[in-house]
């Protein structure tokens, strides 16, 4: 499991080398201190990382645009150089020593697949890689009690004006995936067939511009989708 580390402390980035170095099936693959450097580094691994380990708080906020253009994945004339396995792009997990709502949010919506604070002991950080590179998401126990709490409370803005790029039934697609449900469960209830909710769920990440279903599921929470009366 290829990693690359981009992180401004010295010694959080050798806590990790160590870390990796010692853990059977991992590999650090680079360490920069910058997002300037990550972006730099990127084209050069081959194959490339199966996960990028990034401060969202870098460099008074680059950290989150490093997010998004890890995420954006390469050019289409840069990406044979590249390497990125059978085309696939890193995912990326946020670690930071802060762990406020916006930035978890900030995170999610660049791209992260994860969030969890430099508190977090080394296996649980080992465990939350694998999750993130296999295409899981995880945050730490108190970023997600926060947020489930979050999407227990209704908010004020209509979905109805929220989202007019969707049809009705990604709408209502949507508003079950903000319930938490599975692709099986909603096909069950819309008496459609999985691939069928797929497609759905493809064409709704699409039109929101985003990259995983957790960033729509928060998208769409706020806009008050998924709240059961």
């Amino acid at each position: 499991m290829r990693v690359l580390v981009v992180d401004e402390q010295a010694l959080f980035r050798a806590g990790i080398r160590h870390l990796l170095s010692d853990a059977e099936g991992f590999e650090l693959v680079g360490e920069v201190s910058s997002a300037e450097g990550a972006l730099r580094m990127l084209p050069e691994l081959s194959p490339a990382p199966d996960v990028v380990l990034i401060d969202p708080r870098l460099e008074a906020g680059a950290g989150t645009v490093a997010i998004r253009a890890v995420r954006s994945g390469p050019a289409p004339e840069r990406s044979a150089v590249n390497g990125a396995r059978h085309g696939r792009v890193p995912r990326v997990l946020a670690v930071s020593v802060r762990d406020d709502d916006d930035s978890v949010v900030a995170s999610m919506r660049a791209g992260a697949s994860g969030y969890i604070t430099k508190q977090t002991s080394e296996q649980e950080l080992l465990r939350a890689i694998e999750i993130v590179a296999e295409g899981g998401a995880v945050f730490s126990p108190v970023i997600a009690r926060r947020l489930s709490g979050y999407f227990a409370a209704p908010h004020a803005v209509s979905y109805r004006s929220a989202f007019p790029q969707l049809t009705g039934r990604e709408t209502q697609v949507l508003d079950l995936l903000a319930r938490g449900w599975n692709n099986s469960r909603i096909a069950r209830d819309l008496v459609l067939t999985e691939k069928t909710v797929r497609n759905y769920v493809s064409q709704i990440l699409g039109k929101l511009d985003a990259h995983h279903r957790m960033e729509v599921v928060v998208r769409a929470r706020e806009a008050g989708l998924g709240i059961l009366h």
